[in-house]
């Protein structure tokens, strides 16, 4: 079965990232294979889980500042014990919340511990979610793993 191509608009930054610098005309739409509208997502999904938010936390009354860069990335949780239930699941709610506000390619964003992973130094999730990219909406899993040891999460492809 042959992969699905789409005209949409690339990304904010995969337009910043300029892949042809002597090209000064860009196109209003590029054809995109629907794998790598995943791979793209992917590759900003780990970006977002690998940065790391402000240690200050702003005051509730700010409102808009928890909208913003302000609270980009995930809290550290490179000190606590990946073993403990209660870290787990606060960091479970902690990726879900995290994409849900900040990629919005992504819709009804689900993240699951995966049992499966045994090393207490790594931590596995999956996460599950639609992306919607107009005219498409697929639902996707990106099966993702935290290493406690070198502190990054990793998309598995």
């Amino acid at each position: 079965m042959r992969e699905k191509i789409v005209n949409i608009q690339a990304s904010i930054l995969d337009r910043l990232i300029d892949d042809a610098p002597g090209n000064s005309r860009e196109p209003a739409q590029e054809r995109f294979l629907i794998g790598q509208i995943r791979d793209t997502v992917a590759r900003d999904l780990e970006n977002l889980l690998n940065s790391r938010r402000h240690i200050l936390v702003p005051p509730v009354s700010y409102r808009e500042v928890n909208n913003s860069l302000f609270v980009y990335g995930l809290p550290d949780y490179t000190s606590r014990n990946p073993g403990n239930v209660s870290v787990r699941s606060q960091l479970r709610l902690e990726i879900e919340k995290t994409i849900s506000r900040f990629e919005p390619r992504l819709k009804h964003v689900a993240v699951h511990i995966d049992s499966r992973v045994s090393n207490t130094r790594d931590l596995g999730f999956r996460i599950t979610a639609v992306l919607v990219v107009d005219p498409i909406a697929e639902p996707v899993t990106f099966d993702t793993y935290f290493d406690l040891n070198r502190s990054k999460y990793a998309i598995l492809k």
